[in-house]
């Protein structure tokens, strides 16, 4: 499953590879600061993290999560043929997105809602902002915009407090750097 997750959506620094090995790392600290490990089912939580943007990169153009559910409820079904792991892997994904009208249920899901609105935040979080504004041919201002729209509203829709106490440190970083930004538009502006 890593292979496919990792030749399918490549090296893109944002939602690609890179970002899916900070969310399991991040989902791993969760666990163990929360000590859930034996309240959880590990595979699960892999499992939707490794896949939980894999619907960005086939090009349709419905909702991430949706696409993304759909193919890794297929997957994890031809793989392993557990209905309760595939409904539980689809529940994760389609709940961690954060225009998503589904709530996280289980912890599972919490897990990979926290990790991956974690890592939209703090140093990762602005570069991560700017590569996609790119990407989509979003200026500057658009981006900053984008933070106060929707980033840093991400704090409180954490589900742990190890998350809550984290993004609180990362949001703080954001908040730095958008004083910064407005400081040297101000001079700009003179």
């Amino acid at each position: 499953m890593e292979f496919f997750a990792r030749t399918v959506m490549g090296e893109d620094p944002a939602h690609g590879w890179p970002h899916i090995e900070r969310v399991l790392v991040l989902a791993s600290k969760i666990i163990v600061a929360e000590g859930l490990a034996s309240a959880i089912d590990n595979r699960t939580v892999y499992l939707a993290a490794l896949l939980h943007d894999v619907g960005r990169f086939t090009g349709r153009s419905q909702s991430h999560a949706v696409e993304s559910a759909r193919i890794a409820r297929e997957l994890v079904g031809l793989l392993w043929g557990a209905e309760e792991v595939s409904a539980a892997v689809e529940h994760a994904i389609l709940a961690h997105s954060y225009s998503s009208d589904t709530a996280p249920k289980s912890l599972e899901a919490k897990i990979l809602s926290d990790a991956d609105k974690l890592d939209a935040l703090g140093a990762h979080g602005i570069a991560r902002v700017f590569h996609t504004g790119c990407l989509m041919k979003r200026g500057f201002d658009k981006s900053i915009e984008h933070f106060k729209e929707k980033i840093l509203k991400l704090p409180d829709l954490m589900h742990f407090d190890w998350s809550r106490r984290e993004a609180e440190k990362r949001v703080h970083r954001i908040e730095e750097f958008l004083s910064w930004w407005l400081e040297e538009a101000h001079l700009l502006s003179q």
